[in-house]
């Protein structure tokens, strides 16, 4: 496909989940359990495609060297510092947004043995992917974890398309719908609630951040764009899938 045909089904994959049927399905506790069972090892692996960026545009180097593109470097360090080390609201201190989500799954009573397994297999030393199976985690999450990972051996700018569409941009279309879904129904998740509405209001610059870095990695390398959006492209379609694969998890629980 040209960049423009690319583009056009960017926007049409978004749609497709900010239309989901996963924010009408999750209407229960016991549906809730069960997204974010599977939904956190996305908080994770956004960490590391985030990381990822970061190690190219504003590398730990000591002794210490200027960044190639200061402005570049800037976007993702202001982005790295909400991710990594926010204020929470619902006790005293900061930590990451994925610290964050597993505190609500403690107190939504969801087993995050798997998460742990999983944190504890990474500090041995293995192999992510092997260890977010062999950890106990959904079958579906793992497949969408490979697929993320799969994009840190791609060029820059495909990780930022990736990052962008598939993430920072999408992320406040998906989390509105649900977040608005739960209040509706009373389902009481209140740290849950917390982290997605700190989303849905930190993606808004994190979304013009995303968007400006990825326009100067085009820029710099325009003959990247169309490899760079087919790689979004994808992404967005493993999200459908994984969404698609929750709905069905959920149905088990009726």
């Amino acid at each position: 496909m040209s960049f423009s045909q690319l583009s056009a089904a960017v926007v049409a994959a978004k749609t497709a989940l900010a239309e989901h049927a996963i924010y009408r399905v999750v209407d229960s506790t016991a549906k809730l359990k069960v997204f974010v069972a599977h939904h956190v090892a996305c908080v994770w692996d956004f960490m590391s495609l985030l990381k990822s960026l970061q190690s190219d545009l504003a590398p730990v180097r000591v002794p210490w060297f200027p960044p190639a593109d200061p402005e570049a470097a800037r976007l993702v360090n202001e982005i790295v510092l909400d991710e990594e080390c926010d204020r929470l609201t619902y006790r005293e201190g900061h930590a990451s947004h994925f610290v964050w989500y597993t505190e609500a799954m403690v107190e939504l009573g969801v087993d995050t043995g798997p998460v742990r397994r999983f944190l504890a297999a990474l500090q041995r030393g293995a192999d992510p992917v092997v260890a977010m199976r062999e950890s106990g985690f959904p079958t579906a999450s793992c497949v969408f974890t490979a697929a993320t990972l799969a994009y840190l051996s791609e060029p820059l700018a495909v990780r930022a398309a990736v990052f962008m569409h598939g993430r920072e941009d999408l992320v406040p279309r998906m989390f509105r719908p649900l977040v608005a879904s739960l209040r509706e129904k009373g389902i009481p998740c209140g740290r849950l609630a917390g982290y997605l509405d700190r989303h849905i209001e930190v993606d808004a610059a994190h979304g013009d951040n995303a968007s400006a870095l990825l326009e100067r990695l085009y820029a710099a390398a325009p003959a990247e764009r169309v490899r760079a959006e087919t790689g979004a492209l994808a992404a967005l379609n493993a999200r459908l899938k994984l969404w698609d694969a929750i709905v069905k998890a959920c149905a088990e629980v009726d």
